[in-house]
């Protein structure tokens, strides 16, 4: 070591960074996430649109395999409420009735628009699923939001396949 500040010599006070230095990071990060959180926003918003398009294909899935299963009709009604109700029609009348399982899905975020598709619309609300696994109809419904963002869920009347695109 040398006596008059070689590399080896002892930094008196320079250790760590300056006051400066850190406000200058932090503005940087302070900019960049500013940028950056829109984006975040769109794609966190399409990721809840694919989850919700997900939840409501299975729940229509498990109604038509429950149909299979257990022998009988099940009713669906979309757009219940902003979801998907059932019941397990037992006496396969198509009228939901005390005695009769039902349930439904967690309502659709209000930022989310659900619309019929024009070229391939449903013709009423009510869905029913024969044991056959068949449906009572087909059509397709379109999930979008104000990004432009949007999945479709179809239901294939002679097979009851439920598909997201």
């Amino acid at each position: 070591m040398t006596k008059h500040g070689g590399p080896m010599a002892a930094r008196h006070g320079g250790e760590g960074f300056s006051l400066i230095e850190l406000m200058v990071v932090l503005a940087v990060f302070a900019i960049v996430t500013a940028i950056a959180l829109p984006g975040l926003n769109k794609f966190l918003r399409s990721v809840e649109l694919n989850s919700t398009v997900e939840r409501m294909a299975t729940s229509l899935r498990v109604i038509r395999q429950r149909a299979v299963t257990e022998n009988n009709n099940y009713v669906a009604v979309l757009g219940a409420d902003d979801n998907i109700a059932w019941w397990d029609d037992d006496d396969n009348d198509g009228v939901k009735d005390g005695t009769e399982k039902s349930g439904g899905n967690a309502a659709i975020p209000s930022w989310m628009t659900v619309t019929n598709d024009p070229l391939n619309p449903f013709a009423s609300d009510t869905l029913t699923f024969a044991p056959n696994g068949s449906a009572s109809q087909s059509g397709t419904i379109i999930f979008s939001n104000a990004e432009g963002y949007q999945r479709t869920l179809s239901v294939i009347r002679p097979t009851g396949m439920v598909t997201v695109q």
